[in-house]
């Protein structure tokens, strides 16, 4: 009995430990040729998910078009197995920063993009593919996600969100 209770308490915390992409969060207004933190948001989720890869994209405003990235201005691969694997498939113990898994985490993940030198001001959608793994199978998905910001004469603190 008391192995059961085992089970079950160790099934409860991996089940806290699973987590998804939801959205994209960017500059609300970004300046033509610099260097931008993309954040992607992520959130506790009832299932694993395994975010393989991100791509994403800038269009003016009046060009975009739903579900495409129109130029891409980067992608990142998030994982899974960044990890190296040894032997039955255990993962070995690398510390490199490089190697760090950035799949199903609970806590955002930023990555760097720039924005095109050539743009000029006005309103554009930054779009996001998101490549995922759902559950125990595996079912893979492709979700979108933009949002619309204004390219100036300086990039803002300011974020804003996908959702």
């Amino acid at each position: 009995m008391q192995f059961r209770a085992s089970i079950a308490a160790a099934a409860s915390l991996f089940a806290l430990a699973n987590a998804r992409i939801y959205g994209i969060a960017f500059p609300e207004t970004v300046k033509a040729g610099d260097q931008v933190n993309a954040i992607i948001e992520t959130e506790n989720y009832i299932q694993s998910v395994q975010d393989v890869a991100i791509a994403f994209g800038i269009a003016p405003e009046a060009s975009a078009y739903p579900g495409t990235l129109s130029t891409v201005i980067g992608s990142f691969y998030l994982g899974p197995g960044k990890l190296p694997r040894g032997p039955r498939g255990r993962h070995k113990f690398v510390l490199n920063m490089f190697q760090i898994e950035k799949s199903n985490v609970l806590d955002n993940i930023t990555e760097t993009v720039t924005i095109p030198a050539e743009l000029a001001a006005g309103t554009y959608v930054v779009s996001a593919g998101v490549y995922s793994l759902y559950g125990a199978s595996s079912s893979t998905t492709l979700t979108n996600y933009n949002v619309t910001i204004t390219v100036g004469d300086a990039t803002s603190e300011n974020y804003v969100g996908s959702q």
